[in-house]
């Protein structure tokens, strides 16, 4: 019943604003009222198509950060889910089948040569030479270690497993990750007074561009603005010091020499 009425409010809505304001543009009522109804049939139109999408298990971009901020059991454990097969035995980042075996390694960037040697050093303990790796993409270079191992590494693309979970029914339920905004947080950086020299300089730059150019309101109203924000920077609003906090160096321990 929520949904309904969300989508309705929402078509009732776009059509009230495009009405409002197509009557300015257009002298025609029926102008007015086709254009109007598109616009809420296309509000319409997309409100269902998000709420479908919000209905799907998840989607492969979230599944895949799902993997890989997760240890490489989660996507293991979903595989064995869904596999019927006969001798196929399962470790926590692999399986082993009886010619090959598939390593779980998804990273949010490109798996580099340390990852992938470990992965070829465990292949190597379990008699395997044919590899396959579910990843996000592999780095060009780290392919030079197969020639040590005598191996051949074939990578998995999430797609591809995104699609043999979504067949099998083994997809996880993930909810969408709401990305919060922190007002506090936002106002915090804005006003480090390390920006300060940032706000001070592109404002003093934009104020005297403005008595070169014809354009000179705008560059005087944001020249002006940076100024603020410089200022404002040397207020209470300006958090830490002015230059680079210097973190490493309370690592080492005070010196005693005069």
């Amino acid at each position: 019943m929520a949904t309904v009425i969300d989508t309705v409010a929402t078509v009732v809505i776009v059509f009230l604003l495009t009405f409002v304001w197509t009557t300015a543009a257009f002298t025609s009522w029926t102008a007015v009222f086709t254009v109007s109804a598109a616009a809420a049939l296309m509000a319409a139109v997309t409100v269902v198509y998000i709420k479908r999408g919000s209905a799907k298990p998840c989607s492969c971009d979230r599944l895949t950060v799902e993997c890989a901020v997760r240890p490489p059991s989660y996507l293991i454990g979903l595989l064995k889910s869904a596999v019927t097969a006969d001798g196929i035995e399962f470790g926590a980042n692999y399986i082993l089948t009886s010619d090959a075996v598939i390593f779980a390694a998804v990273k949010l960037g490109a798996l580099g040569a340390n990852d992938l040697n470990s992965l070829l050093t465990k292949a190597e303990e379990l008699d395997r030479k044919r590899i396959f790796v579910i990843t996000h993409t592999v780095d060009r270079r780290a392919y030079r270690l197969t020639e040590y191992f005598q191996a051949h590494v074939t990578p998995v693309k999430m797609r591809t497993v995104y699609r043999w979970l979504k067949k099998h029914g083994a997809l996880p339920q993930l909810k969408r990750v709401k990305q919060k905004f922190s007002l506090s947080a936002f106002f915090e950086a804005a006003f480090r007074r390390s920006n300060l020299k940032n706000y001070f300089f592109s404002g003093a730059i934009l104020v005297a561009v403005a008595f070169l150019t014809p354009l000179k309101i705008y560059y005087l109203i944001f020249g002006s603005i940076s100024l603020i924000m410089a200022l404002l920077t040397l207020t209470p609003l300006g958090k830490g010091p002015f230059a680079e906090e210097k973190i490493l160096d309370t690592l080492r321990a005070p010196s005693s020499e005069p």
